[in-house]
Formats: C-alpha cells, sequence, structure tokens
C-alpha cells in the first residue's frame, strides 16, 4: 500500500517568502528544474515571469491546500528544501489540473520550482478530496 499523502493547509510562514520571491523574480534566487522550464509553454506561457504570476495567484488562494514532500533538496548546493506540492487550474481550460511543487531553502533566500505540470497522477486531486470531509468533521 502506498504510504498516505501528508495534505493540509499550506502554512502561511512558507507562503509569505515564496511570494516575495517569486514577486522579486531575480535569477539566482529562483531555480527552475530542466523538466519544469521545458514544459512552460504548455500552459501558455512565453516567459518565467508568467508562470511566477500563475504561482503567485495560486498560493494566494484562500484556504490552499497542499502535500508537503519530504526529501527534496536544492540541485546547486544540496540543502534541503521545505516543499510544498498544490494544484491550480490550468491556465488554457484543460480540465486537468496543474501541479505545482515548490522548495524554499531553510534561509529562505532561494526558491526551487522543481515541478510544474499537468497532474498526471491525480493522486494529489484525490488526497486534497479525501482530506477536506476529514477536516470539516473535527
Amino acid at each position: 500500500m502506498p504510504p498516505q499523502k501528508r495534505v493540509a493547509p499550506i502554512p502561511s510562514r512558507w507562503i509569505k517568502p515564496v511570494v516575495e520571491i517569486l514577486r522579486n523574480g531575480h535569477i539566482r534566487n529562483i531555480r527552475w528544474t530542466r523538466t519544469a522550464e521545458s514544459e512552460l509553454p504548455l500552459f501558455g506561457f512565453t516567459t518565467k515571469e508568467q508562470a511566477y504570476e500563475y504561482c503567485i495567484d495560486l498560493l494566494l488562494t484562500p484556504g490552499i491546500h497542499g502535500e508537503m514532500v519530504t526529501g527534496m533538496y536544492d540541485g546547486i548546493d544540496q540543502t534541503l528544501c521545505e516543499t510544498w506540492a498544490m494544484l491550480g487550474k490550468h491556465p488554457l481550460g484543460s480540465p486537468v489540473d496543474v501541479y505545482v511543487k515548490i522548495g524554499l531553502h531553510q534561509n529562505q533566500v532561494i526558491l526551487n520550482l522543481f515541478s510544474l505540470h499537468i497532474d498526471r497522477s491525480g493522486e494529489l486531486r484525490r488526497a486534497i478530496a479525501a482530506y477536506q470531509p476529514k477536516k470539516r468533521k473535527k
């Protein structure tokens, strides 16, 4: 049996510095994986700044939930990153969600955009849906 997804509301203490880094958009502070960068055109983005705006809007969604992903390291300096995966609506109107995974260095200076692609498996969508009824019962 696969491990349970650790779904929870994404903490504002994490969202705030990530949004600040995305707004700044400084090339030295945002590191993309090759896969995430190569899939930008699939969402209609012609620049990274458009992807940053998409991520900012997603992160500022009230009550956003996601999965805390453990064991994600920066590819350059091997810093362990606090990483969250979340889902957003496809900017081109596809019914398939966009899966975004962002890691934040412990020092909150560098952001790693690990994933930006369609939600291929649907696992996170199911985990969030399963979590939300539990939350209401408490």
